[in-house]
Formats: C-alpha cells, sequence, structure tokens
C-alpha cells in the first residue's frame, strides 16, 4: 500500500502532492496521538524562560556548525532541561535536532509526558519532526529561526511550516511559537561553515 500511496503522490503536481502528503501524514497521526491537552500554555510561561531555553538549545547547535539544528526539551511548568539534541544527518538521515532531542528525552525518562514538555529548537521544524513531534503529543514547540530564514541561508528545506502542518490536522493540540531569539538563530545559518 505504501508503495502504491507513495506513486500516486509523485504523479500529483505541486499543490495536490501537499494535500495528499498533509492527508497521508494525518491517516497515520489520527491512529497515534493522545489528544491530551497542554497543562501550560507558551504565552504564560515568562520570556525570560523561554530565551533561557533557546540559548541552551543554541549551545546545542554549535556542534554541528554546518547544519545547526540545536534542540532541548524542557518542563513546561519548572522550564528544567531534561533532554538535549543536535542534527547528527552525517551518522543517520533521520536524526534532525529534534529528533535526536526526542530519542534523547524517551532513552531518560521513557515515552510519556509528552503534553508536559516544551521542545526548543535553533530552526523551524521540518515536516518530518513537526509530524513526530505531533504523534508524540508534545505540549509546545517554540522555534528561533522561520523556514524562510533557513532557506535564505542556503540550507534545502521543505517550504510547509510547522504551523501548517499543525494546523492542517484536526487532531493536534500541540502549540507553536516562533522568533525567540531570531536575530541569534538566524545568525547561525547565515554564517554556517558551507560544505
Amino acid at each position: 500500500m505504501e508503495v502504491v500511496a507513495l506513486a500516486a503522490l509523485a504523479g500529483l503536481n505541486h499543490m495536490k502532492r501537499r494535500s495528499a502528503l498533509l492527508c497521508l501524514c494525518g491517516i497515520g497521526l489520527a491512529g497515534l496521538t493522545r489528544g491530551v491537552l497542554a497543562k501550560t500554555t507558551l504565552t504564560s510561561i515568562p520570556i525570560k524562560r523561554h530565551e533561557t531555553a533557546m540559548r541552551a538549545a543554541i549551545a546545542m547547535a554549535a556542534q554541528n556548525q554546518a547544519y545547526p539544528f540545536g534542540a532541548v526539551m524542557t518542563n513546561a511548568s519548572s522550564g528544567a532541561i531534561l533532554a538535549r539534541g543536535v542534527n547528527k544527518t552525517f551518522e543517520n538521515p533521520i536524526l534532525h535536532g529534534e529528533i535526536s532531542c526526542m530519542n534523547n528525552y524517551v532513552a531518560q525518562y521513557g515515552n510519556k509526558n509528552w503534553p508536559d514538555l516544551v521542545l526548543y529548537t535553533t530552526g523551524e521544524p521540518c515536516p518530518m519532526c513537526m509530524s513526530a513531534l505531533i504523534w508524540a503529543g508534545i505540549g509546545g514547540v517554540v522555534y528561533g529561526s522561520s523556514i524562510e530564514a533557513i532557506q535564505k541561508a542556503g540550507i534545502d528545506i521543505f517550504q510547509f511550516t510547522a504551523k501548517q502542518i499543525n494546523q492542517d490536522n484536526n487532531f493536534s493540540q500541540t502549540q507553536i511559537l516562533g522568533g525567540i531569539l531570531e536575530s541569534e538563530c538566524d545568525s547561525l545559518f547565515i554564517n554556517r561553515k558551507r560544505t
């Protein structure tokens, strides 16, 4: 079935492919999400706490100067950093910073308490990462640089925004906030080491 679905997807024009992709993702996501509401709203978290967590994500991003996607996972109530991750696609093509961070969280705490967590990432999550975060049922996602800024820095990335992925389904409860320490994050991508 997957091969047939992918073959059908390949024959569609750009806008139809986008809708079909979102539909296929939605079919898979609908059975896996927990439908639990986040206990803390992103807007109720003080800006200083958002900035502290984003600075930790920026520090992680420094470990990969070519693709500076760093991420940290925090407890939404306390702000405590529970896991960290950085882009490791040189080891495995799916180990984006967000996925690496999620894996580190699960290794330490198990696959639980996602609605109580906020993931901070230097770059707006791609469709793969945003879908994984939605599947997990994470309470919130906060990013620094937008997809548009990342593209301007010369990194090929899908044009779907995290907000589009999150809104193009009827089951996600994930909150999204962008632009935290945006200029610092943009600088990471603009000044990245070109390979």
